[in-house]
């Protein structure tokens, strides 16, 4: 499933401009098309929703002015702390043609080694696919409730799926369960190994403070 999103034509990249559009709900953005590339702006609302609803490698039915193209999202520049989409690369696609992109690695069910007290390791958060544009999968789900303490899934483990081809090594690990670790338990020392005090060393030490300075 395709999803609309239309664009407008950038032509002011000065800092201040680049920051109003910001402020005012949109997102710079470049779209690369074939042999050249045209720097744009969206909404920034509509294109969260199209990627909530379709996921990140959904293909986008980009509107610039008049002309459409078909495309997909290539990159996006995130600000982590301010929860903000800085900036899109859009790439044209052709929708007859194998493409390769990286799909995001969703785990599922409660391994059975966590419930001994293993944890979860997960290394591998996203996999390579190739596939044509409108059959690469939103997400690539890993059950991992048969996994055991040090057990581990490696790509090769995936099922085979006969729309798109897993380009990733097959032997990376996607996942694996750890053994419990434990801490180490503190030391109590006990009362008749502690070091006894000195007799008689406070008194020494009072006396040092009364001692009068010499003349």
């Amino acid at each position: 499933m395709a999803i609309d999103l239309d664009a407008t034509v950038r032509d002011d990249f000065t800092r201040s401009n680049t920051r109003k559009l910001r402020e005012e709900g949109h997102v710079p953005a470049v779209f690369y098309g074939k042999g050249d590339s045209k720097p744009i702006y969206l909404d920034r609302i509509n294109f969260i929703k199209s990627i909530r609803e379709g996921g990140i490698n959904t293909v986008i039915n980009l509107k610039i002015g008049k002309d459409k193209h078909s495309a997909m999202v290539q990159d996006i520049q995130m600000d982590h702390l301010k929860d903000l989409i800085l900036h899109i690369d859009f790439r044209e696609i052709n929708l007859n043609k194998e493409t390769d992109a990286d799909v995001p690695v969703h785990l599922t069910g409660e391994a059975a080694g966590v419930k001994e007290g293993g944890v979860v390791q997960h290394f591998l958060h996203e996999i390579t696919v190739r596939a044509l544009p409108a059959e690469i999968p939103s997400e690539i789900e890993v059950n991992i409730g048969e996994l055991n303490i040090s057990d581990s899934f490696t790509v090769a483990d995936l099922k085979e799926n006969s729309s798109y081809q897993i380009m990733t090594d097959p032997e990376e690990v996607v996942v694996s369960i750890a053994p419990p670790t434990e801490e180490p338990e503190e030391e109590v020392e006990d009362e008749e190994d502690q070091e006894p005090e000195l007799v008689g060393e406070k008194g020494a030490s009072e006396g040092d403070d009364n001692e009068e300075a010499p003349k």
